[in-house]
């Protein structure tokens, strides 16, 4: 016993130390065994659905995610720095700048209707794009029994198909219970953010050339609700996580700061403004758990506004059963 003890011991040393050990096998540096065992440990798969706060809007603008570990999948706070100080007189769109009278170029289109947009002087001298007004008719016209065969590149639809037999309606795609055939668009649950069209070769795997990453042109769009720190808002069954806003939220006179109960800090109203850790709305602050107030003016009716991740809160409208939007204050016009 006392020798199986003591080689047990030396062993280990060795071990430890990183010299070659010979147990009747081929020579192998005992740290490649460490590293063989760590790598074949299971990696925990980060999840954003768990992740809190307006992750598709900050990814639309590229806000960049900070941690509070390296190794966490959920960010605390983002980045969107690369916004401040941008001229009033030149308009974004995915990070470009553009002067006043420059068309929009193709690659910062956010989908194929953005037609003929080009930079203009809008509201208070702030320049924004101006874009055709595209009317997709048609779509609502197709015949009973036909489809139209979509093309992700294309805005209003694209050819109508009537299938009038079995061989015509060979291509189809299983999707969330639903059967779409060649040519039809469809955005899968489990990946809301994709616009997808069913083609020859879909096996199931929500991959190009099938779906493409959708965008929300938040700076084609909302220039000027960036500037002033408006905050995009979402219906009730919308995900902030994965969905584009529907509306904006922007300060006015009577909007005010519900602090959370347990938020007893002692900060100077100096150090708030310039603290990381708040969200921003027009010239407000908010920490971790603040609230608007509801119902200031119509954006406000029944939308319930919360820091979470700054440095924009999360506001989405509550459902119908928990709020009615036709109860509200007289709001001047």
């Amino acid at each position: 016993m006392r020798a199986a003890s003591r080689e047990s011991k030396v062993s280990f040393a060795l071990i430890m130390s990183g010299t070659t050990l010979r147990l009747g096998k081929p020579i192998l540096p005992a740290l490649a065994y460490l590293f063989l065992f760590a790598a074949a440990q299971p990696t925990k798969e980060c999840d954003k659905s768990q992740c809190e706060g307006p992750l598709k809007y900050y990814e639309d603008l590229k806000c960049k995610p900070v941690y509070e570990k390296p190794a966490d999948c959920c960010a605390v706070r983002y980045d969107c720095s690369h916004l401040s100080g941008r001229s009033a007189d030149k308009c974004y769109a995915d990070g470009t700048e553009y002067a006043v009278g420059e068309h929009l170029k193709d690659e910062d289109r956010s989908s194929p209707c953005d037609i003929g947009c080009f930079c203009s002087t809008g509201y208070n001298d702030v320049a924004r794009f101006t874009c055709a007004a595209v009317d997709c008719f048609n779509i609502m016209m197709v015949k009973e029994g036909c489809y139209f065969r979509h093309s992700l590149d294309s805005c209003c639809g694209g050819e109508e198909v009537c299938p009038n037999s079995a061989e015509e309606e060979k291509i189809k795609c299983e999707v969330d219970g639903r059967t779409y055939f060649d040519g039809q668009s469809f955005y899968p649950q489990e990946d809301p953010e994709l616009s997808c069209r069913c083609m020859q070769g879909y096996k199931g795997e929500n991959v190009e050339p099938f779906c493409k990453t959708s965008k929300c042109g938040t700076e084609l769009r909302h220039g000027s609700e960036i500037r002033d720190n408006c905050v995009p808002v979402f219906y009730s069954g919308q995900s902030p996580k994965t969905s584009c806003s529907i509306s904006y939220r922007c300060q006015n006179n009577k909007d005010a700061v519900i602090h959370k109960e347990s938020d007893k800090s002692e900060k100077s109203d100096a150090q708030e403004a310039s603290d990381d850790m708040t969200c921003k709305f027009g010239s407000m602050r908010m920490h971790i758990g603040d609230e608007l107030n509801q119902a200031t003016d119509y954006s406000s009716v029944c939308v319930k506004c919360v820091c979470e991740v700054p440095p924009t809160p999360t506001c989405q409208m509550l459902p119908d059963e928990e709020c009615d939007v036709r109860n509200h204050p007289p709001f001047e016009h």
